[in-house]
């Protein structure tokens, strides 16, 4: 099998302030891995604002008009890049940068970073959010929201963050990718409804998760599928299921997960031992715990539970990035 180098923490991406402080250095270690196929593609990093992300496609979700500032790190082209929107080259601030204004109109865009010897390529989708204002009588459009808490409610907890708008979730964007391995719709608040649908959606969800099943491979546990059984839930339906009111799935930073490579819908045999049980879920549970011990993690710490089989369900876990630890295991 070929070695495969790469930097170090490369292909596994950074987190700047508000997640991790992370700076460019101009010498890194070379390492050697070997399961190559348990890597996304990591050509070069590149920074969304104050996030870095290695992979071949992921997303951003702005506010209409909203400026995105897009930078290059770990350039492995000597030409330099571009970034282009449909066939419109966009104009460089300095190398490698950019200032990407959205557009006014709420929707999905595509954006593409691309090496200009056209060898490297990074694909953004940008998702431009219906302005939370225009919620009216706990709706948008047909589409029950339900209502956030005010700012009585939330005083002092700095981690509980508003939608200040929403993805549109139409049948033709429900399927587009977000991160390599996870789609627009497997983050749809569960409740019945007609298209357009919305969801909040954070990026550091989207990191978090890529991570996790990176990690699983890495350890030797195959993922072809993690099912996002619960992503976002708007307050309505959170009310609905008796849920708690400041349910981390209600700030679109939460996700229970499983592995289910055969397809049934149920967490698979992680620790093979021929049977279904919480043991499963606490080899996910153990794959979060370390990487919480990485310095490349901290900005992505959060909430971990573990949960086991029931007779409607399988096991999973419970993940999110509210800023600190949270522990709790439900057999």
């Amino acid at each position: 099998m070929k070695y495969f180098y790469v930097f170090t923490w490369l292909c596994f991406g950074f987190l700047l302030p508000n997640y991790v402080i992370a700076q460019a250095k101009s010498n890194h270690e070379a390492v050697v891995i070997k399961n190559t196929d348990a890597l996304p593609d990591a050509e070069f990093s590149l920074k969304i604002n104050d996030i870095v992300v290695p992979y071949s496609v992921f997303s951003v979700f702005v506010l209409p008009s909203e400026n995105v500032e897009f930078e290059v790190l770990y350039s492995q082209s000597q030409k330099g890049y571009v970034l282009r929107q449909v066939d419109k080259q966009l104009k460089a601030t300095s190398t490698n940068r950019w200032v990407w204004q959205a557009p006014k109109k709420p929707g999905y865009y595509k954006l593409v970073i691309e090496s200009r010897d056209g060898q490297q390529q990074m694909q953004i989708n940008a998702f431009v959010k219906v302005p939370s204002e225009q919620v009216e009588g706990g709706k948008l459009k047909y589409f029950h929201i339900g209502h956030y808490p005010n700012e009585t409610e939330l005083e002092g907890k700095d981690h509980y963050i508003v939608p200040d708008g929403y993805i549109e979730v139409t049948q033709q964007n429900q399927n587009v990718l977000v991160s390599p391995h996870f789609r627009l719709k497997e983050f749809i608040s569960k409740q019945r409804s007609k298209f357009p649908k919305y969801v909040y959606l954070q990026g550091a969800l989207l990191l978090k998760l890529e991570k996790i099943r990176k990690e699983l491979e890495l350890e030797g546990h195959p993922v072809s599928n993690m099912v996002v059984m619960s992503g976002y839930r708007t307050p309505y339906y959170n009310k609905a299921i008796g849920n708690v009111k400041f349910s981390r799935h209600v700030f679109g930073d939460a996700a229970d997960i499983f592995v289910d490579n055969d397809g049934n819908y149920r967490m698979d045999d992680l620790n093979r031992d021929g049977k279904l049980t919480i043991a499963d879920a606490d080899v996910m549970a153990s794959i979060v715990e370390s990487l919480n011990k990485r310095d490349s993690f901290k900005g992505l710490i959060g909430g971990l539970g573990v949960y086991g089989p029931k007779s409607h369900r399988g096991a999973f876990i419970h993940i999110d990035t509210r800023g600190f630890k949270a522990r709790w295991r439900n057999p």
